[in-house]
C-alpha cells in the first residue's frame, strides 16, 4: 500500500501544475501524509501540497509546505512558483528585521528620555 501511496505522489508532482485543480480535491489527503513522518515520501507530499496551494493562490499554505518539503524544494529551478515562494519567504523576513528595528527603536527612545 506505501509503495501505491508513493507511486500516486510522484505521479500527482509531475501533473500538479497542469492538473492542480482535479489534485486540490485530495488535498486533505495529501497533507494527511505529510503529517505522518513514518510515510517515506512525507517530504514529496509537501511539495504536492505546496505546488496546489500556490495554484489556489494560498501562498502563506503554500510556503509552509514548500518548507516543509526540505531539499525536494529546489531554489535552482527557474519556474514562477518557486520564484514566489523565495519572494514570499523574503518579504515574511524583511517585515519581521523591520518589526524587530521598530521596537528597538522604540524602546531605545524610551530608555532615552526616560
Amino acid at each position: 500500500m506505501i509503495e501505491l501511496k508513493e507511486f500516486s505522489l510522484k505521479k500527482l508532482n509531475d501533473i500538479v501544475d497542469d492538473f492542480w485543480p482535479e489534485v486540490s480535491e485530495a488535498i486533505q489527503k495529501i497533507e494527511i501524509l505529510h503529517e505522518d513522518k513514518g510515510f517515506p515520501q512525507y517530504k514529496l507530499a509537501a511539495l504536492v501540497a505546496s505546488k496546489v496551494y500556490f495554484h489556489l493562490g494560498s501562498f502563506s499554505d503554500s510556503l509552509q509546505y514548500a518548507l516543509g518539503a526540505g531539499d525536494l524544494f529546489d531554489v535552482r529551478n527557474d519556474t514562477v512558483y518557486v520564484k514566489t515562494i523565495i519572494c514570499k519567504y523574503s518579504n515574511i523576513q524583511i517585515f519581521r528585521y523591520s518589526n524587530v528595528q521598530i521596537f528597538r527603536y522604540s524602546n531605545s527612545t524610551k530608555n532615552f528620555l526616560s
